[in-house]
């Protein structure tokens, strides 16, 4: 059996979380902590990676968790709204 490789450019985001969040760096202003969202090569997910100071975090969602994700933060937010 023969088996092909493939080399796939992979599409990615990325923000620096001083101009996002001042909460997620503590005292670390300037230290380069970011927030990257990788899309998976076969469009159904994507990697998020950031550093801030709780160190290194990595997780990946599927279109149809992070459209549950979404619809979980909309909710909660929609509550803060009504009250």
């Amino acid at each position: 059996m023969k088996t092909e490789i493939k080399v796939e450019m992979r599409k990615s985001a990325s923000v620096e979380l001083e101009d996002y969040c001042v909460n997620s760096m503590g005292d670390r202003k300037g230290k380069g902590d970011f927030l990257e969202v990788t899309e998976w090569t076969n469009g159904e997910g994507y990697d998020i990676h950031m550093e801030d100071s709780s160190g290194t975090t990595r997780f990946m969602l599927t279109w149809g968790q992070f459209d549950a994700m979404k619809k979980c933060i909309k909710t909660i937010d929609k509550s803060h709204h009504t009250k």
